[in-house]
């Protein structure tokens, strides 16, 4: 059940689409309306959006319960509560006005003031809580200690957020025509002092930033972190004239319904603020000529800027005549902008410009969980040759956004910032944020980069690009009126600053990206340069892609290149860093000879494993009898072997080790096409293709040409001549339009097709096709069509598998080799698969073929192998073979085990390997992988996982309602149901297990009147570090406590509320007159007792009879 109603389904409470932008009350498009009109339709539109809300839909309301009612309004007005923060008043007035129709691209016009406000300190600030535990935590709390009373300066001025640029703030301070409003509740004079004339909305407007500026900097200024010495400074520029609010994008995001669009502030005054704020120190406010204009006679001037004479530093107010609090005060008297605020009916539109993670966390009431340190690679773009204030400058940057968009989700980033600044037009693209995590975000930066490079030059515009790789603070920053979602640190500024010294136009990157990257990119080594911040020079390289291998399938050496080798798509570790290293990975799995997968394959090559098959050094014959296939086997007469896998299950070696096998004794000469959900990864598939089928030939006849191009002239049959352009096109990576791709493949396959018929004349064929999802979280329908469909990849190439099993052909078989996670179980290939007996699924090791893996993978004997090491790894790993060889080597890089010259195993430092930190292998395929998979749950899910993992034993949903929805603080019964559901779901993902009680479990009565209670354990030893590792100090304090006050409460307040009430239903006598009568009982056995004795008096002095 959500968490908001006006969300479900894309549909606001009104019904408008998310899409299409409709709103009941906006006023025609380009219509303005004075503030006196819109006060007046003000209250009939909040009145209409309040029905909305308690309606539910009319009839609907009339069958929920009161108690569902006040849920379903708490929830969703908490929701836009908190939507509301992340959009500026502006963007509202906006709307309100009817300015954001039909696509608008300038949905707003005015002038005023516009502060730039930067922060020096906060790199310091990250960079030092970076490496603490609770990082996130302490630098949370100072930016919520720093931006909070920041925040409501800026509001109390009259002034709007704009944009967060990382520390820095771009502030809008509209020109009102106030004098002309009657919005003020008193005589009070816009410009907050009695006796003085007007100043008129311009010169107010910059009246106010420039007081507001002064209060900021004297009530913030050095602030005091209370991080070592850290202190934030703030400096700041001022500029005025015509501004213009521009809305760009919409493109809709991975993993979302809803268009993400972005917006930025342009016009004369940032040009001004460009060189403004860099000639204000730490404590200063610059203002431009253009600025000072207004308001010399209203302020003091600073020391004289000898540099730039007509920029001047401001001093402080003229007290004689406008003091900041008077300012300030007649500035609040006036604000009437709650009046075009957005409505619940409006959430839609809000949710355009929120990160639909964030917006699922806002909803889920799970926000607390979105500030946290993280791994990211961080893309800083500059676009220049664009005059936004022009309408041909702001549809061309309408076009540039997005393709930007576009390109960056097709990679799986996520666009973070887009603003005009100091620096002039700017994109921030993160990879890494939730829920789109990859352990390639390195690669997929770099590679977007490319792709982004080719539309600048497209649009004839100066791209310049820098890339960086590190961890950062990505999470909220600003107050509970005014945030954005941001990433903080140095990885970032350093990004910032490879961007601004490009020289040339091109991508620049760091060293930690350049490591982290896999094949698919090559670096050139640059001259370290010395960066703004640091104290030594960087390390920085060039980037570009790798291309295509020069030779794909047989070499001119003999031996057989895999793809794969050059495009590992998520199934190598960062070990395998050579082909050597990737041969004895074959060697030592299918050398395994208890597992189930190699002896399924050995049965159908007819020979156990050897191992000289895959040796680096084996050359594959070009003459001599092959050998005969066993009958029953698809190499005998052809047909289609199937390994169905996930990543790291074993599938690439026992490819390999197919391959070779058949090539080596049957003959079978290997022919490669292999696609993941790269963008555009079809067109590889397709070199592959044509590059392996060409090896082919070379192999059989040392006549056919080493180069591709005259190979092709070659081998192309006459009649299909005309296709030979293409086919030199896309073999010098010259990409064809997008959109031309599947044509492009089709057109291409046929003629393999063709090829593939000339050559099996003579050769038997091994066709190994490879689709892997890799690290991708979006499974691309048309992707898995591409390869799949009846036109598809596997069809075309089939039709040449079914020749060769006509009892009539005369060709050589032909034998094809697929390998995928899921296969579309209804494909005419999947079912010869199953019909021979041929389909190879492969799940984890067993116990004992770890034990006999390890030792094969460490060279030691299986009986030297501690007990302790082999359970760890076997809990740990899951038996995942690459997962296997991960975890040997980060121990073995860790000295937590060490092989000695007798090859005999001790241990070192570590006795309790469980005590091992497992989350600091990030690197790895398998923490990596598992840090992918958590990321991608739904936000309550993901917070479900982390709080359970706070719990060393079982726990029970109560155990996780006290920290969220406890019954002690008013939670009801839904938000108790869409607990279970998320723990329900993650119980069927099969990353939560149902447990027995355990054995010192209570009994509780309030509980069992419901039913027997249910247990539940994160028993996956890895989802079980990581998850807990991704959860701050504080959230797990909070967890354990709530949850332990929470069982105490149940197991003993229904006991001490039946005692209670036990004592309640009894006659109670105050003690006082209990102690009088206890007298008055022994007076009377002592025989003491007058007649004329007074009653007893009670407290107060007042005497009442006892009867």
């Amino acid at each position: 059940m959500g968490g908001n109603i006006g969300a479900q389904g894309g549909q606001g409470i009104s019904g408008d689409d998310p899409d299409s932008g409709n709103a009941q009350d906006a006023s025609p498009s380009g219509a303005r309306r004075s503030d006196t009109e819109r006060r007046k339709q003000t209250e009939p539109r909040q009145s209409r959006a309040s029905k909305m809300v308690f309606n539910l839909g009319g009839p609907l309301s009339e069958s929920l319960a009161d108690n569902v009612l006040t849920w379903f309004k708490k929830r969703n007005g908490d929701t836009l509560k908190y939507a509301l923060a992340f959009v500026p008043w502006v963007l509202q007035q906006a709307w309100y006005e009817g300015a954001m129709e039909n696509g608008q691209i300038v949905i707003h016009t005015g002038e005023g003031a516009v502060v730039f406000s930067d922060a020096s300190g906060f790199t310091a600030l990250t960079e030092a809580l970076a490496k603490k535990p609770n990082g996130a935590e302490l630098l949370s709390k100072c930016l919520d200690l720093f931006f909070t009373p920041l925040i409501d300066l800026i509001n109390a001025y009259r002034g709007d957020v704009i944009k967060f640029s990382g520390d820095a703030l771009m502030i809008y301070f509209q020109a009102y025509d106030d004098d002309d409003s009657k919005a003020s509740k008193s005589d009070v004079p816009p410009h907050g002092t009695y006796g003085l004339p007007d100043l008129g909305p311009m010169s107010t407007s910059v009246l106010r930033a420039s007081a507001c500026c002064i209060e900021i900097h004297k009530r913030l200024h050095n602030f005091d972190t209370h991080v070592g010495d850290v202190r934030l400074c703030l400096h700041i520029g001022l500029g005025c004239g015509a501004v213009s609010i521009l809305q760009v994008g919409g493109i809709v995001p991975p993993k979302t319904h809803v268009p993400r669009c972005e917006y930025f502030i342009a016009g004369p005054p940032l040009e001004q603020i460009s060189v403004a704020e860099p000639l204000a120190k730490n404590g200063e406010t610059c203002l431009s000529s253009q600025a000072w204009y207004y308001v010399k006679d209203a302020v003091i001037e600073g020391p004289r800027i000898d540099e730039r004479p007509d920029y001047h530093l401001l001093a402080r107010m003229d007290e004689s005549k406008y003091t900041f609090p008077t300012i300030k005060h007649a500035a609040m008297d006036f604000d009437n902008r709650k009046g075009t605020r957005f409505q619940l009916s409006e959430l839609n539109v809000i949710r355009r410009y929120i990160p639909s993670t964030v917006f699922k966390q806002i909803q889920g009431d799970t926000l607390t969980y979105v500030n946290e340190m993280r791994n990211i690679s961080a893309m800083f773009v500059s676009a220049k040759g664009l005059d936004v204030m022009q309408d041909h400058g702001a549809c061309q940057t309408q076009e540039l956004m997005v393709s930007v968009q576009r390109t960056c989700y097709a990679h799986e980033g996520t666009l973070n910032k887009f603003l005009i600044d100091d620096k002039g037009m700017l994109f921030l693209l993160v990879w890494g944020l939730p829920p789109l995590v990859h352990r390639d975000d390195p690669t997929r930066a770099l590679l977007a980069a490319f792709d982004m490079l080719k539309v600048f030059l497209d649009l004839k515009l100066v791209g310049k690009f820098g890339v960086t790789t590190g961890r950062s603070y990505c999470g909220l920053c600003g107050s509970s009126q005014r945030m954005e979602y941001t990433v903080l640190g140095d990885c970032v500024n350093t990004s910032a600053r490879l961007m601004a010294s490009n020289v040339n136009e091109g991508v620049l990157c760091d060293k930690t990206t350049k490591t982290l990257a896999t094949a698919e990119i090559v670096f050139e080594n640059l001259e370290p340069l010395k960066l703004k911040g640091k104290k030594n020079a960087t390390p920085v390289f060039r980037p570009s892609p790798a291309g295509t291998p020069a030779c794909i399938g047989l070499t001119s050496d003999r031996n057989i290149f895999f793809p794969w080798y050059a495009h590992p798509l998520g199934e190598l570790s960062s070990n395998d860093s050579d082909i050597t290293q990737r041969q004895r990975n074959v060697q030592q799995l299918c050398g395994v000879k208890s597992w189930a997968g190699i002896r399924k394959v050995d049965r159908l090559l007819g020979a156990a494993f050897g191992g000289k098959n895959v040796a680096s050094n084996q050359v594959i014959p070009r003459t001599g009898a092959p050998e005969r296939a066993p009958a029953a086997s698809p190499f005998d007469k052809g047909g289609v072997i199937l390994l169905e896998s996930s990543s790291g299950m074993g599938n690439i070696e026992l490819a390999e080790h197919i391959v070779s096998h058949a090539a080596l004794n049957f003959r079978m000469m290997p022919v490669f096409g292999t696609m993941g959900m790269r963008p555009r990864d079809s067109i590889r598939l397709s070199v592959e293709l044509v590059k392996s089928t060409l090896a082919a030939f070379r192999h059989l006849s040392s006549n056919v040409a080493a180069d591709d191009n005259a190979a092709l002239k070659q081998v192309v049959p006459p009649n299909h001549s005309g296709q030979l352009p293409l086919l030199r096109e896309i073999l010098q990576d010259n990409l064809p339009k997008p959109g031309e791709d599947t044509q492009t493949l089709h057109t291409i396959l046929n003629i393999v097709v063709v090829l593939l018929q000339l050559l099996r004349r003579q050769t038997a064929i091994n066709i190994v096709l490879q689709l892997e999802y890799g690290t991708s979280q979006t499974r691309d329908t048309n992707v898995q069509d591409v390869f799949w469909n009846d036109q598809g990849v596997v069809s075309t190439l089939l039709s040449l598998v079914e020749d060769g099993l006509d009892s009539n052909d005369q060709g050589k078989p032909v034998v094809m080799t697929i390998l995928c996670k899921d296969a579309l179980r209804s494909h005419a290939a999947v079912k010869i698969a199953e019909g021979s007996d041929s389909l190879v699924q492969l799940a984890g090791l067993t116990p004992e073929n770890i034990q006999e893996y390890i030792s094969n993978y460490t060279g030691v004997p299986q009986k030297e192998l501690p007990e302790a090491l082999v359970q760890f790894v076997t809990k740990l790993t899951q038996g995942n073979p690459l997962f296997i060889r991960e975890t040997i080597c980060q121990l073995l890089d860790s000295k937590h085990i060490q092989i000695n010259t007798e090859k005999v195993f001790r241990t070192l430092e570590c006795k309790d390997l469980t005590l091992i930190d497992i989350s600091a292998w990030d690197h790895t395929a398998m923490v990596g992988g598992t840090v992918c998979l958590l990321e991608s749950l739904d936000p309550l899910e993901s917070a479900v996982l982390k709080m359970s993992t706070c719990f060393t034993g079982a726990f029970t949903l109560p155990d996780l309602a006290a920290s969220t929805c406890s019954p002690w603080a008013d939670a009801t019964y839904f938000d108790n149901m869409r607990l279970f559901h998320a723990i329900w779901n993650l119980v069927q993902q099969n990353i939560i297990e149902t447990v027995p009680a355990p054995d010192d479990a209570g009994t509780n009565s309030v509980e069992n009147r419901f039913g027997e209670t249910q247990y539940f354990r994160t028993n996956n030893v890895l989802i079980r570090a990581v998850g807990n590792a991704m959860v701050l100090e504080m959230q797990k304090k909070s967890v354990k406590r709530q949850a332990l006050v929470d069982r105490v409460l149940s197991r003993d307040l229904p006991e001490r509320m039946d005692q209670l009430g036990e004592t309640q239903n009894q006659q109670h006598i105050p003690w006082y007159y209990e102690e009088a009568f206890r007298r008055m009982a022994e007076q009377q056995k002592n025989g003491d007792v007058r007649k004329n004795d007074p009653p007893p008096v009670a407290p107060g002095g007042r005497s009442k009879e006892v009867t």
